[in-house]
């Protein structure tokens, strides 16, 4: 949306608003509105709705009942996080939240906590609200007792805002929080990994429309449901906060089939992904975290249907750096020397080859015979004005042959 389309849609919302406000009471109370109930801690009352699901209900393209196939070390794959090995879904909650602003710190409120997690054929939602500030004591505890049951988290965005601004709250309250070195599997980050190039945003909201099918219905849109609270803390009225209370148990829900797909995807990616700029950048991040490996069946692929040839050889080095790193040298070696005479001119191949032939196999006569080519090619290249010659590779190669030659006894 744009400025004006959002100063539209508030107005909107305000009209719409004050038309309910003509037919609802002003004191609607959040119990007669929302399908919850107080629940007594030690530290007082806090506002707590449950919501339950069936493992065999979908969200979107999946069933819930997949998250029993996701395993760690798919997760360490999406998360990069060694961590994640040691996940347990059936032992993390599924965590988001609502917040008074984004600016974190002890001046923001967590006002809507949702805690989802799996409980034998059931997937189970706890949604904790805060009635009012003086309550958020009472609100913490009753969160921090259902999170010590669990030893992981996963979230959207929650390691670089939810997590820490609830920690924040927690140590402002003088609660010791019981997971503080946990398995926290970030999806925000995840699936940066691999939607980041075709879809720019990747919010939750368009990884729901886009990719997992996800299709929301009088939702509201997240940066007006600070603004809702603080009405509600206004004049008591509950009725707008059943959209706030929706948002966030979607949002929940979300996390469950994110989590399925990404498993999905890193087990057999070349299967699940559709679109090329997906693999592409999924094997950028595969070259990240070193699975040299992984990466081989995805460029294979991605050359078999390329048709832009300076596209090509770039995926064609790539590969062959793969090789390279695994040892697979006779693959390189006839990769790089392909590249000598078809495709899109690079001069890695010349450089890689002298490399190859001089320390790996000691010949010398044919190393000489390479950078000899590469020399020949980059003058040409500068008779030409080739805009994107490398300014170093004349010295480098210069550089190559006179010690080549040395150990040639020239």
């Amino acid at each position: 949306m744009n400025i004006k389309e959002k100063l539209r849609f508030i107005e909107q919302i305000q009209q719409q608003r004050d038309r309910e406000e003509k037919k609802i009471a002003p004191q609607a109370k959040i119990e007669e509105i929302i399908d919850g109930k107080l629940v007594e801690t030690e530290l007082g009352a806090s506002f707590v709705r449950t919501r339950e699901y069936h493992v065999n209900d979908r969200h979107g393209t999946v069933q819930l009942k997949q998250i029993d196939e996701v395993l760690p070390y798919f997760l360490h794959l999406a998360g990069k996080d060694e961590n994640l090995l040691q996940m347990d879904l059936r032992q993390s909650l599924f965590f988001d939240t609502e917040t008074t602003g984004l600016a974190g710190g002890s001046g923001t409120y967590i006002f809507l906590t949702g805690l989802g997690y799996f409980e034998n054929d059931k997937f189970i939602i706890k949604q904790f609200f805060l009635q009012d500030f003086p309550d958020e004591a009472a609100t913490l505890h009753a969160i921090h007792e259902l999170l010590k049951q669990f030893k992981g988290i996963v979230s959207f965005n929650g390691k670089s805002f939810d997590w820490p601004l609830l920690q924040t709250r927690f140590i402002y309250h003088r609660i010791k929080c019981e997971l503080p070195d946990s398995p926290h599997l970030d999806l925000l980050h995840a699936s940066r990994r691999i939607w980041k190039q075709r879809l720019n945003d990747c919010s939750l909201g368009n990884l729901e429309e886009k990719i997992i099918d996800v299709h929301r219905h009088n939702d509201i849109p997240s940066y007006l449901i600070p603004h809702i609270y603080f009405e509600y803390l206004r004049n008591k009225n509950a009725q707008p906060l059943k959209q706030v209370f929706y948002h966030n148990e979607i949002d929940i829900l979300s996390l469950v089939s994110l989590t399925i797909m990404l498993n999905q995807i890193h087990k057999q990616p070349l299967e699940e992904l559709d679109h090329q700029i997906d693999l592409n950048t999924l094997a950028k991040h595969y070259e990240n975290t070193k699975q040299w490996e992984r990466n081989i069946a995805i460029y294979q692929s991605l050359l078999e249907t390329e048709i832009n040839q300076e596209i090509k050889t770039d995926i064609s080095l790539r590969l062959c750096y793969c090789y390279k790193r695994l040892g697979q040298w006779g693959k390189a070696v006839a990769l790089w020397e392909h590249l000598l005479t078809g495709g899109k001119f690079r001069l890695e191949p010349f450089e890689e080859l002298a490399k190859y032939y001089e320390h790996h196999v000691h010949d010398y006569k044919k190393a000489e015979q390479i950078v000899l080519k590469a020399l020949a090619n980059l003058e040409i290249m500068e008779q030409i004005k080739f805009k994107s010659l490398p300014t170093d590779y004349r010295e480098n190669f210069l550089h190559r042959l006179k010690r080549i030659q040395r150990k040639m006894g020239k």
